[in-house]
């Protein structure tokens, strides 16, 4: 990008294709000429799109917050991703009931396992059910859309 020119990054929950193109897994942007052009495409893309979120940043990328922000009317601006939530919370359960499980085998006798699982299994717990209760929620959606 030179200067003078905006890139319109695209996240968020994103339809299989845009303008007959697939999107690809993760975040894409455009560049657009000028700052007018790139809010105006990131509207039209986001009305068009309504699960999409769309930011537009300057040649310096995501250095600071986004230039402009437009979000359609379906977005998931959840901050945390969906693999975040399964890896981190999957990851801090099993890793927080191994150390659960050695400070029961050993007799309660290496404290240090026993207090790091306390804090580990709730902050997993939590990840896994908020995943849990989105995927639940996204599913009756669909449900109740297709009747």
């Amino acid at each position: 990008m030179t200067e003078g020119e905006f890139a319109v990054l695209f996240s968020g929950d994103r339809p299989a294709t845009v303008e007959g193109e697939s999107t690809p897994e993760g975040p894409f942007c455009v560049v657009a000429a000028d700052m007018v052009n790139a809010e105006r495409y990131a509207n039209e893309a986001v009305v068009q799109h309504p699960e999409m979120i769309a930011r537009v940043y300057d040649r310096r990328g995501m250095v600071g917050a986004p230039l402009f922000e437009a979000h359609g009317a379906k977005a998931n601006r959840s901050e945390i991703s969906a693999r975040f939530r399964r890896w981190a919370g999957g990851g801090l359960f099993g890793v927080g009931a191994a150390l659960g499980l050695a400070e029961i085998i050993s007799g309660f006798t290496i404290n240090w396992a026993g207090m790091l699982a306390a804090r580990l299994l709730p902050v997993g717990v939590v990840l896994l059910l908020t995943e849990a209760a989105i995927v639940v929620s996204a599913r009756r959606e669909r449900k109740r859309k297709s009747r």
